[in-house]
């Protein structure tokens, strides 16, 4: 094989090894793919058979596409690339297992309310949340053992509840894919052996956000022939909220028997980028010391930019983006990276008003947002009501409402109007019945989903629209009719303030004071650890903010929905092929690359998170971002986030890098030429 010619010496080695366990320690832009592609095409020539787990769909599918590049059909049919999820699906389908997985988070939300999820602290997402944690860490619902308080009990029970309806119904989750397996190994010596003895080599990528079943898992194939390489770097570990355990990597690549392999050059970013990450990376004082060795020259200086809040933030990297657009950089060079979803709202806000096209790495823009969606809704329902509340007319239109369709057009009095209306409230009748049906469960307030129907149908029947026959209609049950009626008079508090609303901002606010919006979003919340809704509607407060009527607003807000169409309308081209900017989070990056980087929102509170549970994570964030640049890395700080007043990210305090004006800032620079137990390795090492 020619290329390992142009390997680098550590590199090679780690290529040629072939028996036994060995740990790659890959700093970033080391080659770490292309060792892990090298050594798998050089084994399946020799006619090993061999297994290459990734950490994503999308590493899987690169992988496949690189060795079909180095193989011949009838090697490349001996390789085995899967992601771990994958991997114990196709063992679990083989063993004859049957189970439907389940995908639908509404069903899978039912299925826990079914199990008293509810009554619980955090609510069913909360619960959901934790299970799923739990799980991570190797815990069983049938091994857990509470802490005695009355609040574990709970848990434990609903728990037990929550995994017997699944088994009732013949469900399984992903998290449940890789503990059957890890479980089934461990009872069926046999059904261990047989799956193992499918490989010979084992290669596990991406494997310091590996968790203790997948590790597990792993072991066990490995077990017999104990040639397992394990492949990542511990700095670059993120994923402690889902459990990952890098303690096992270290455990493994300390054992005696194990050949260890530093990918210490970096050939990506230039000196100067990776003094600044080695400046962030050396405070962690707990970390395991990877040397890295730029190969590329020093370049241009990394550069701190100071902002008074995310808009001026925004529309300054806009500029600077279009500054080097006009230099000949290509939009798709470019990296916005952010710590939370919630930043991504100025810069998408921005980006469409200036027409810079982009994509976003997760799932929807930051408007397509479940809670976002939400107060979208309430926007959209007052909207023209807000327009005429700022014109001083609120009072004459409320007087004289067009009629109901199927009614004469007659212009009854305010009085008689109010008098006559449900709830008090006076909603024009221009207002789309759909708007009212999409506020029925916003915040939840657990109408059934037949509710908008029966509605409907009572509405049509007597040619009116559905909020004027609300006081008549009488729900199939009680729940049903508190809702509604508690609605009603949110609504009517909300419609009663509008004439002193000044901005679209101040109109967010009443709307989540008059319906706990915030206080659902707790109860409610999906994942505890990872996703901050409220910090999603303080940014949309803020950013509303700016904007005197929600008719602005809102028509801000679909210059940005028109451009997630577009995205969407061309999702089946390649990222690559697309000359797009790239929003993304500091987890989404990790392992992609961009000449330039702009690192944005480095401020107490973002970044470290304000809900981080271990700092040395948010460093290791940090660091990812950092090392994502090729050419230029511009990393920035607000002072102020969500209508609070925030210092630079203490992660800066080590970096000599003086803040530039922003007033002051000249031309961008130019571009250069290019419960958790100790780790246990599963007796991998036993004799």
């Amino acid at each position: 094989m020619g290329i390992l010619e142009s390997l680098s010496t550590s590199q090679r080695e780690a290529v040629l090894h072939d028996d036994g366990p060995a740990a790659v320690f890959a700093g970033p832009g080391s080659g770490k793919t292309r060792v892990v592609t090298l050594r798998a095409a050089r084994m399946a020539e020799q006619g090993r058979r061999l297994l290459v787990t990734t950490f994503t769909n999308d590493a899987t599918a690169e992988m496949r596409t690189r060795l079909a590049g180095l193989l011949t059909k009838e090697r490349l049919e001996s390789v085995t690339v899967s992601t771990m999820h994958a991997l114990c699906l196709q063992i679990l389908r083989s063993s004859g297992a049957k189970f439907a997985l389940l995908t639908d988070e509404f069903q899978r939300r039912s299925v826990a309310e079914s199990a008293h999820a509810g009554r619980l602290e955090g609510g069913v997402g909360g619960f959901l949340s934790r299970q799923s944690y739990l799980k991570n860490t190797g815990a069983t619902a049938a091994r857990y053992r509470h802490d005695g308080s009355t609040e574990d009990i709970e848990f434990a029970g609903v728990w037990r509840r929550f995994e017997k309806a699944k088994t009732e119904k013949g469900l399984r989750e992903f998290d449940d894919l890789i503990l059957d397996v890890a479980e089934m190994f461990r009872r069926d010596e046999a059904l261990r052996a047989s799956a193992a003895c499918r490989f010979t080599h084992v290669i596990v990528d991406e494997c310091q956000d590996m968790n203790l079943p997948q590790f597990a898992v792993v072991f066990a194939l490995g077990q017999d022939h104990k040639n397992v390489m394990l492949v990542g770097d511990p700095d670059q570990s993120l994923y402690g909220f889902r459990g990952s355990d890098r303690e096992t990597f270290h455990a493994f690549a300390d054992n005696p028997r194990t050949r260890v392999f530093e990918l210490g050059e970096n050939y990506r970013s230039t000196r100067s980028i990776l003094r600044f990450a080695d400046t962030l990376i050396r405070q962690d004082a707990d970390r395991r010391a990877l040397s890295v060795a730029p190969v590329r020259e020093d370049g241009d200086a990394v550069t701190w930019n100071r902002y008074p809040d995310p808009d001026f933030e925004a529309l300054a990297v806009a500029e600077t983006i279009l500054r080097l657009r006009s230099e000949g950089l290509a939009y798709r060079d470019v990296g916005v990276l952010y710590r939370t979803n919630a930043q991504s709202e100025a810069f998408e806000r921005h980006f469409a008003a200036l027409e810079i096209p982009y994509s976003i790495r997760e799932d929807g823009d930051f408007y397509a947002r479940k809670e976002v969606q939400g107060l979208l809704c309430y926007l959209q329902f007052f909207a023209a009501a807000h327009e005429a509340a700022r014109c001083g007319s609120h009072a004459s239109v409320m007087a004289s409402r067009a009629a109901p369709v199927g009614r004469p057009a007659t212009a009854p009095t305010e009085a008689h109007a109010r008098s006559s209306a449900p709830h008090g409230a006076q909603l024009d009748p221009s207002y789309p019945d759909e708007w009212l049906l999409a506020l029925l469960n916003v915040p939840n307030r657990k109408l059934p989903r037949s509710l908008g129907a029966l509605l409907q149908n009572h509405a049509e029947i007597r040619g009116r629209r559905i909020w004027d026959i609300l006081a008549e209609f009488h729900p199939p049950d009680l729940r049903s009719h508190q809702g509604l009626r508690r609605m009603g008079q949110e609504l009517r508090q909300i419609d009663e303030r509008l004439p002193r609303v000044e901005t679209a901002g101040e109109l967010i606010r009443i709307v989540r004071a008059a319906t706990d919006f915030d206080g659902w979003l707790r109860r409610d919340a999906e994942d505890a650890k990872d996703d901050d809704r409220i910090q999603n509607l303080q940014r949309m407060q803020a950013a509303a903010a700016h904007y005197p009527t929600a008719g602005e607003y809102l028509a801000a807000v679909q210059r940005v929905r028109d451009e997630a169409s577009r995205r969407k309308a061309e999702r089946a081209k390649l990222r690559r092929e697309r000359d797009q900017v790239t929003l993304s989070t500091g987890h989404s990056a990790k392992g992609l690359e961009w000449r330039v980087v702009f690192a944005v929102g480095w401020s107490e509170s973002i970044l470290p998170h304000r809900k981080a549970e271990e700092l040395a994570e948010e460093l290791r964030i940090a660091y990812v971002m950092a090392t994502r640049a090729r050419d230029l890395l511009f990393i920035s700080t607000v002072d102020s986030w969500n209508d609070s007043a925030v210092g630079p990210s203490r992660f800066l305090s080590g970096n000599a890098l003086p803040p530039v004006d922003a007033h002051a800032a000249g031309g961008a620079p130019r571009l250069a030429a290019e419960q958790t137990p100790e780790p246990d390795l599963g007796g991998l090492f036993l004799a």
